[in-house]
Order: C-alpha cells, then structure tokens, then sequence
C-alpha cells in the first residue's frame, strides 16, 4: 500500500512539473534606460539638460552593460522561472510586434526631440514601458492581446538615478530593475524590483553633479554588476510563488 501511494505521488509531481515546464511566456521588452533620474537629489532645468546632454555623449557608453545583462538573464535568471520563454524569434519577428509603437512614443527612436528617445535594447525588441492605467490601450495589455499564443508576457528593464552620499555634496549612482509579468487574463503576476548603488561618487557642484561621462559610467557599471549579481537570490524567491498565478 506504501509503495503504491509513493508511486502515485510520484507521478503526480511528475505531472505537475511536465505542465510547468510547458508552460511559455512572452518576453517583449528589455532595455536600459541612458537617463540618470535625480529625483532624489533636486535640481531644475541646468541639471535636466546636463542629463539630456551625457544621455547624448558616445562616450556614455552603456551598451556592454546592456549586453551583460541581456545574456544574464537569458542564460542564469530564466533557469528559476517556472515556466519557459519564448524563442527570441517568435517575439521579435512577429509582424504585429514589428509594427507595435509604444504608447509613449518610447519606440520611436529617430526622433530624438521626445523625452522618452533614451533606451539601449537588444536587437529586435522593443522599449515598452508600463502604463499606469490597466485599459486595453496599455502596453502591457496590447502585448498580452497580440501574444495571445502565450501563457504570459514579460517587461524588463533598469535604469539609473543619483543618490545622495554620507561625504556633503557629494552623490553615488543607484541602478536599479523592474522585471513584471503579466498572465493572459492582465493580471500582475509578480513585479520584482531590485537596487544596487555604487561604492564611489561624483561631487556636486551648484546643485549639479559632476556630469561627466568618464566618471559616471564606472559609477553605473559598477552599482549594474552589484544589482545583477544580487538579483537571481530575488528571482528564486519569487519564482516559487509566481507557478500557481501564471
């Protein structure tokens, strides 16, 4: 009788992880963002423009960072998801998703008058930013609608912003990433939101820290590779909960 039951519990996990394993979702969007937000430290129109200025600068070069974590997330983070992502084709070749623009006009690249144009993202995808509002009209709710063949879909993203440090007039730089899931009814599976804050800082200057690109992007680089490494202990936690929602 023992043995019979093992052997049915058995199978039933068994089951339940053949049902999780088919499981897909859609990643749609996955950028980092060249805008250094100063929320925290004030500041007015000089300090905006200076940002707008070294969002600008080739030599603020966040591209590897970008790569680094692209490859990550691919390669370590989506091993804790219960589910599966979609093939990277399927998402970024789909005709629909080619044509998609984003509601804010974040995907219109060419145009580098709108506050939005500052987004690095892998080949193909797009910077979809999540809408406040949970209409149909939303990026999130259009994804979920046009990748209807999926279980769920997905945005990910980080961005920076100054921080203000212990040393007066002085501020760090804190990276930081949203990952959020949607199922295929738009409901909010899970929302991680991480942080990683840089061991070294620029001076402030007239309520404007240093702006350049030299001393900032080691500042980034170094708060993104604290952040991606703190990141999978987050993911694992909030995997476990997420299978039952999906």
């Amino acid at each position: 009788m023992k043995k019979s039951f093992l052997l049915v519990f058995s199978i039933l996990l068994l089951c339940n992880a053949n049902m999780l394993a088919q499981k897909k979702v859609a990643l749609t969007s996955f950028w980092v963002s060249k805008h250094i937000g100063f929320e925290q430290i004030g500041g007015g129109a000089a300090l905006v423009a200076a940002i707008s200025s070294l969002s600008e600068n080739p030599n603020f070069n966040l591209q590897p960072v970008l790569d680094n974590f692209y490859i990550t997330f691919n390669e370590e983070y989506s091993k804790n998801f219960p589910f599966e992502l979609m093939p990277e084709k399927d998402v970024i070749k789909r005709e629909e998703y080619i044509a998609y623009e984003g509601r804010f006009n974040e995907t219109k690249d060419k145009d580098r008058n709108k506050l939005f144009q500052r987004y690095l993202t892998p080949e193909g995808y797009k910077p979809l930013v999540e809408s406040a509002f949970k209409g149909e009209k939303s990026n999130q709710m259009q994804m979920v609608k046009m990748f209807n063949d999926a279980d769920g879909v997905m945005f990910v993203s980080m961005g920076y912003e100054f921080v203000k440090k212990t040393v007066p007039f002085t501020a760090g730089v804190r990276a930081f990433v949203r990952i959020k899931l949607w199922n295929k009814e738009g409901k909010r599976v899970f929302s991680i939101n991480e942080y990683g804050t840089s061991k070294k800082s620029v001076a402030i200057v007239g309520g404007i820290p240093l702006m350049n690109a030299d001393k900032l992007l080691p500042l980034c680089e170094s708060a993104s590779a604290k952040l991606v490494a703190d990141l999978a202990k987050k993911i694992k936690k909030v995997a476990k909960k997420s299978a039952k929602k999906l």
